[in-house]
Order: C-alpha cells, then sequence, then structure tokens
C-alpha cells in the first residue's frame, strides 16, 4: 500500500535533466586539416583533440571542426587546399555576439552541421592514451555550405556569397 504513495510521490516530483554541454572557448588550440573532396558543400576534415574519454574526445573533435570552420578556417593537408573561414571577419564577429557564439557551441546547435564519416571509434594510432586522457584523430564531414546559411540568415556576412561552389 505504502508503494502505491511512494511511487505516485516520485513520479509527479520534477525530474531535473540537464542539457549536454560541449567544451568550447575561441582561444581553444585546434588542429584541424582538409582531408579529402566530398560532396559539394561540404569539407571531409581531419581532426586531433583530446577528451577524458575516446568518446569525450571525438565531442570535442565535432566542437573543433565547426569552430575553425567557422571562425578561423582549416589547413591544408597534402594536396587539399587549406579552406577559408565561413564568417568574414569571424573574430570580430564573435566579440561582438559572444553569447550567440557561445550558446551556439556549448549547447550542442553545431552538431546538425557536423557527422562522423565512420560509426566506431578511432583505433590503433588514432586513438591514443597520454597524460591528459585520450588523443583522438577523426574524420568528419562539416556541411560548409549549410552552415554558412545559417550564419547568413542570422545576419552575419559569411564567405558564401564569394566563393558560392567553393
Amino acid at each position: 500500500m505504502y508503494i502505491k504513495y511512494i511511487l505516485c510521490v516520485l513520479l509527479l516530483l520534477p525530474i531535473k535533466m540537464e542539457a549536454k554541454k560541449y567544451s568550447f572557448a575561441i582561444d581553444d588550440k585546434r588542429e584541424v586539416y582538409v582531408s579529402r573532396s566530398t560532396y559539394e558543400g561540404s569539407k571531409m576534415l581531419k581532426v586531433v583533440a583530446y577528451g577524458k574519454s575516446a568518446e569525450a574526445a571525438i565531442e570535442q573533435a565535432m566542437v573543433d571542426a565547426v569552430a575553425a570552420l567557422t571562425f578561423d578556417g582549416a589547413l591544408s593537408q597534402g594536396e587539399m587546399e587549406a579552406c577559408p573561414p565561413v564568417l568574414i571577419k569571424g573574430r570580430e564577429v564573435y566579440e561582438k555576439n559572444r553569447s550567440f557564439f557561445d550558446t551556439f557551441f556549448k549547447k550542442g546547435d553545431f552538431l546538425k552541421y557536423v557527422e562522423k564519416v565512420n560509426s566506431t571509434y578511432p583505433t590503433g594510432s588514432n586513438n591514443v592514451k597520454t597524460n591528459k586522457g585520450r588523443r583522438i584523430q577523426i574524420l568528419l564531414i562539416v556541411n560548409w555550405k549549410e552552415l554558412s546559411e545559417f550564419y547568413k540568415e542570422v545576419g552575419f556576412k559569411t564567405a558564401v556569397s564569394e566563393l558560392k561552389y567553393y
């Protein structure tokens, strides 16, 4: 009998659930390189990131990929050309709109523009235990064009108008 009352009370108590938060700071060091050609409007990137676990490092790599393309661009690797940043004067735009970008990255709104190439964890030399936790190297695809269009809709000046098919 008491069990029914306890269950009812427990069901009526508000359950506090916090949304996942991602680590983002504009001045974080990012290792993001253009890796390969992919479908039009997207970039395949090789990202090196660190985390307490492989999962945390992968999540950080996803943040780093979108942040790099947003503000700084991605470095060239091998025969691939570097990719310019999506935002024109991205660092200045960040400083003027800090709360927008902090929310965009820390709350995970950026996730709709990035995806993993493989569904498994990186292995071997691409997933190494270090004194910082795990160091992973992973391939990610960022939808550069849709990210640019999103920023343009928000009111930011983007490189898309000048590099429509880049």
